[in-house]
C-alpha cells in the first residue's frame, strides 16, 4: 500500500482512519530544485510509527532523534512533529543563499545583462515555484493534523504544532518575496532592453535623417537635365561637395544642441 501510494503521489497529503493515519511528503530536491521531488511516506498508529524513506530524505533527520531524552516515552506524534520540524530545519539558510544569488544577478543587470539572463531567470522562478508549492502542501498537512487531533493533543503539543504551522507559514510567506523580487527583476530586464532598443532606434532615426537631404540632392542632380544649374560648370563637383558638408555639419548641430547625441545611461 505505501509503494502503491508513493508511485502515485502528486502532492503532500494526510488522511485518516480508524486507529492511525498515512501521509505522504512529496519534497523538492534543494540539490536540484527543477528535477524530481523526494518521496517519503509515514504511518501513524497508537504505539507505531513507520516511515517509508525511498530516497532518504527522512533518514538523516531521524538519526538526529535517537539522541532525544527520554525517547522510550515520545509519544507518536511526538516523533512525527520531530521528523516535520527537522524537515525544514535548514531552510531559512537556503533561502537566504537564493536570495544572495539574486541580488547579485540584480548588480551583473545593471552592469551588462547577458543573453543567458532569462534562462537563469527563469531556473530561479521554476525553483521558487517548487519551494512555494512544498510549503503550501505541507502547511495544509499539519493543519489537517491539527484539526483531526486536536483534541488528543496536550497543550504543550498543541502549541509546538502551531509553532511548526507559524514556521511553514514564515517559509511561504519567505519564497512570495523571493517570487516577487524575481518578477521586478524580469521587469527590470524588460526595461533594460526596451532602452537598448530605443536607443539603436534613435541611432537609426539620426542616421536616417542625416542621409535624406543628401539622397534627394544625389536624385536632384542625377536626372541629368541639360540646362540644370552647376552641372557643366567646373567648380561645380567641389560646390556640390561643400553643399553636402554644410548639410552634414547643420544637421550634426541641430541633433547635439537637441541632445540626440548624447549616451544615454542605463537604469
Amino acid at each position: 500500500f505505501f509503494i502503491k501510494s508513493l508511485e502515485e503521489a502528486a502532492y503532500c497529503k494526510t488522511e485518516f482512519f480508524s486507529g492511525g493515519m498515512f501521509g505522504i511528503l512529496k519534497i523538492p530536491d534543494k540539490q536540484n530544485l527543477q528535477g524530481k521531488f523526494l518521496l517519503a511516506a509515514y504511518y501513524v498508529r497508537k504505539g507505531e510509527v513507520i516511515f517509508l524513506d525511498e530516497d532518504e530524505v527522512i533518514y538523516p533527520v531521524f538519526k538526529k532523534l535517537k539522541n532525544m531524552e527520554d525517547k522510550d516515552k515520545v509519544q507518536e506524534l511526538e516523533i512525527l512533529l520531530a521528523v516535520f520540524n527537522g524537515l525544514i530545519e535548514n531552510e531559512v539558510p537556503y533561502l537566504q543563499k537564493i536570495e544572495e544569488e539574486i541580488t547579485e544577478l540584480e548588480d551583473i543587470l545593471i552592469v551588462q545583462p547577458s543573453r543567458d539572463f532569462p534562462k537563469i531567470l527563469m531556473r530561479f522562478r521554476k525553483a521558487m515555484m517548487h519551494l512555494h508549492g512544498f510549503y503550501v502542501q505541507f502547511l495544509d498537512v499539519i493543519e489537517e493534523i491539527q484539526g483531526n487531533l486536536g483534541k488528543h493533543l496536550s497543550e504543550e503539543d498543541e502549541i509546538r504544532w502551531k509553532m511548526l504551522a507559524s514556521r511553514v507559514s514564515r517559509l511561504h510567506g519567505y519564497t512570495e518575496n523571493i517570487r516577487e523580487n524575481l518578477l521586478q527583476l524580469h521587469e527590470l530586464y524588460q526595461a533594460q532592453i526596451d532602452i537598448s532598443q530605443n536607443e539603436i532606434m534613435t541611432i537609426l532615426t539620426i542616421v536616417t535623417t542625416v542621409f535624406l537631404p543628401l539622397s534627394l540632392l544625389a536624385g536632384w542632380y542625377g536626372m541629368n537635365f541639360p540646362n540644370m544649374p552647376l552641372l557643366r560648370w567646373k567648380y561645380g563637383y567641389l560646390t556640390v561637395i561643400l553643399i553636402t558638408i554644410a548639410i552634414i555639419a547643420v544637421e550634426v548641430c541641430y541633433f547635439r544642441k537637441k541632445g540626440y547625441l548624447k549616451k544615454h545611461r542605463k537604469i
